[in-house]
């Protein structure tokens, strides 16, 4: 009787063990064979301009050195910084004391070679009189007109130094070769200046662009023709439309940028010399792909994105990238309309997965 018993409780526990494995296992299969759940989304088309926003600062079109053409010491300088100065208007003089004696020197030589003129030509009227009368000979005539001539040639010529010692006495006052503003003073008086050296400068009045440092890949190949945007830092409703005036063929080759010259065409108030200004850049609109960056993936190195099929089978697709946004990424090749991409869910994925694919409305 005991034998029996045992061997019934044996049993018991053996068919509750087998029915508890039979209900776990289903269970744990259909697990194993379940399509993990990703957020896709349907390729489509769009129109994206690449557009990007810079600093610069407003700048005269012109901006034009005034220096002496003869050296010396200053003694006076006229104008400041931020001065706004017209055409002819002094800026500075140096000392002229050289200058002016070699004007009186000159004087002095006109003075003796003109009398020495007068005196030869009187001889000549004289000798031209008694010619005429047979009562001179013609070397004696010839003499004379020959004495009139060279008289007339060191008048000439002491007349050319005398222009010459004025012109450089009013070298000694440097004036203003333009209406603008002074943006730079390089000397104080006293101080000696050498022939040619800018003493100042003058942003010219007239046309002004604003000036930025762009990124070669930004700027190159721009259509030029489209407008850019400008505005005031301090006062971003004051806004006007420029167009790329000037991309500089040197690039910096400490920041890598190129200088970029916007011509704000007619400027309004409060775009002042040096003023600081927003310029946004946008290019010409083209159809691209625009998907979040979260559906971006790296297959050796390179940018690819996981592409669903109509059986719900992932592959990897290489993809093109033209640019990086806050939050989503533009791809220019690689993508076709229509296609399903996983956008979120890539990071457990593997090769001809089968996946449960969930698509947003876009709405």
């Amino acid at each position: 009787m005991r034998y029996d018993l045992h061997a019934t409780a044996r049993l018991a526990y053996g068919l509750a063990l087998c029915l508890g494995l039979a209900a776990c296992q289903p269970a744990g299969e259909e697990k194993a064979r379940s399509a993990p759940p990703v957020r896709v989304e349907t390729v489509v088309l769009t129109a994206y301009a690449d557009s990007q926003v810079l600093t610069g600062s407003v700048k005269a079109r012109s901006e034009t050195p005034q220096a002496f053409l003869i050296g010396g010491k200053l003694t006076e300088m006229a104008v400041d910084v931020g001065a706004h100065v017209r055409a002819g208007q002094v800026l500075a003089r140096l000392a002229p004391g050289e200058q002016q004696a070699d004007v009186e020197a000159a004087g002095a030589a006109l003075e003796a070679n003109q009398s020495q003129l007068d005196q030869a030509q009187a001889t000549l009227d004289r000798q031209d009189a008694l010619w005429q009368q047979g009562l001179t000979t013609r070397s004696a005539y010839d003499g004379a007109r020959t004495a009139v001539e060279t008289a007339r040639n060191a008048r000439d010529s002491a007349q050319a130094q005398l222009a010459t010692a004025r012109e450089a006495l009013g070298d000694t006052i440097l004036k203003a070769s333009a209406d603008g503003i002074v943006t730079q003073r390089r000397f104080e008086p006293d101080e000696v200046v050498q022939a040619g050296v800018p003493v100042f400068a003058i942003a010219e009045d007239g046309a002004r662009d604003a000036v930025i440092e762009v990124q070669e890949t930004a700027i190159a190949g721009r259509d030029r023709s489209l407008p850019v945007a400008v505005a005031l830092l301090s006062e971003p409703q004051r806004q006007v439309t420029g167009h790329v005036r000037e991309v500089s063929p040197v690039l910096d080759a400490q920041t890598g940028t190129i200088t970029t010259k916007v011509d704000l065409g007619t400027v309004p108030e409060g775009f002042s010399l040096g003023a600081p200004v927003s310029v946004t850049l946008e290019s010409a609109p083209q159809q691209r792909v625009v998907l979040p960056w979260s559906a971006l993936w790296l297959q050796d190195g390179q940018p690819a994105v996981w592409v669903v099929n109509e059986d719900n089978i992932v592959s990897i697709v290489p993809v093109r990238v033209e640019a990086y946004g806050t939050g989503i990424v533009v791809i220019a090749d690689g993508l076709a309309e229509g296609q399903v991409v996983v956008v979120e869910g890539t990071k457990l994925l593997t090769p001809g997965l089968e996946v449960d694919p969930i698509e947003e409305d876009a709405a």
